[in-house]
């Protein structure tokens, strides 16, 4: 298996102009992203691919001077200022073989819970949480009857009609491993449709791939994960952190 990690993002809304990117975050004396990285090369994978854009070289440097076993390679989206998330997931797997493991960069897990998914789970699946069903930002997962993902919604509430047809399992944290077909199917559907999908975030385009594939959810504990989008989530995740480092 590979990884692919989404890293494109300038990250506006942290308001940190004194780091290059947000992956760098420092937590002790790592960065988010040289936690994700070690603790995929003790997963045993074959390589990782970053989908760099804002401070891309920066990012590169820093990533190649960890001195990884684990093959990195790195794909350039220089047009993430004016596009969503699903190009960069599109860039990073197209023409790819094999099973992937995909990561939102921002994101603050303890080291065991993507171990665990990644060992016990199986593509195609998406990590979830516990979420308040009526929080709006969340990207909230349904499931159909038999428990596979009917669809992510995110940025509004749920209607009526999909409280009373689907149940909702939590919230996608930001890791879902994919499998080779299902890939084919999301570069293909963006190939077909670049206008619409363009700007969008991986949620929407995954709600036209969900019905046609059976893709199951894998629970991780409440409140161990965080997605960092602003300065005052840094801060709960470096309290997280600072709280159980040894876990983290």
């Amino acid at each position: 298996m590979q990884a692919l990690i989404l890293l494109a993002g300038y990250g506006s809304r942290l308001g940190r102009d004194d780091i290059p990117h947000k992956c760098l975050l420092p937590f002790g004396d790592e960065t988010l992203l040289s936690r994700h990285l070690t603790t995929l090369q003790s997963l045993g994978l074959d390589k990782t691919v970053l989908v760099v854009g804002h401070n891309k070289e920066a990012v590169k440097q820093y990533a190649r001077g960890l001195g990884l076993e684990m093959p990195v390679e790195f794909v350039d989206n220089d047009l993430y200022e004016t596009t969503g998330n699903t190009l960069s997931l599109v860039m990073g797997l197209r023409e790819r073989e094999g099973d992937f493991l995909v990561m939102d960069g921002d994101v603050l897990y303890p080291r065991s819970a993507l171990e665990e998914y990644v060992r016990q789970a199986r593509p195609s699946s998406f990590a979830v949480t516990p979420v308040d069903i009526d929080d709006t930002e969340a990207s909230k997962v349904l499931l159909r009857g038999d428990q596979t993902i009917e669809a992510f919604i995110t940025k509004r509430d749920l209607t009526e009609n999909e409280k009373a047809r689907f149940k909702m399992a939590g919230e996608a944290i930001g890791f879902f491993m994919l499998t080779q077909e299902v890939s084919r199917q999301l570069v293909a559907l963006y190939d077909r449709e670049e206008a619409r999908f363009r700007q969008a975030l991986w949620e929407i385009i995954f709600n036209e791939v969900t019905p046609l594939n059976e893709i199951r959810i894998y629970p991780l504990p409440n409140g161990e994960c965080i997605e960092i989008d602003t300065q005052q989530d840094y801060e709960e995740a470096l309290h997280l952190y600072q709280s159980n480092p040894e876990k983290y």
